[in-house]
């Protein structure tokens, strides 16, 4: 009975709490989605080919804007496999390998 008074009479405080929380928690969630998609950068590269092959840009455009989308690309890599690690060390594997395919070169 005590804690059903006690919900009752810290509602006004704990509720807005927890709702700040929710919405701080799902806008981190939304974040960290956003920075590991390598999609839009994956689109944005064969955009870049097709207006080199149309003659909308140049090859110095277009090498100085393929440069951009691979560290982009590197970049996302990066955070994928630091992810995995801290992962892993959480489950207390070994470093032995993250087994992390994505996409890039051979199995």
């Amino acid at each position: 009975m005590a804690f059903i008074l006690d919900d009752i009479l810290l509602l006004p405080i704990k509720g807005p709490i927890a709702g700040f929380r929710w919405v701080m928690t799902t806008i981190q969630k939304m974040a960290d989605e956003e920075l590991m998609d390598d999609q839009p950068w994956k689109e944005r590269l064969i955009e870049l080919q097709m207006m080199l092959e149309l003659g909308e840009i140049g090859e110095e455009d277009y090498t100085r804007e393929e440069a951009i989308v691979f560290q982009a690309l590197r970049d996302i890599r990066a955070r994928k496999e630091a992810l995995a690690r801290e992962l892993a060390a959480e489950r207390g594997e070994e470093d032995g390998g993250i087994g992390i395919y994505t996409g890039y070169g051979d199995r």
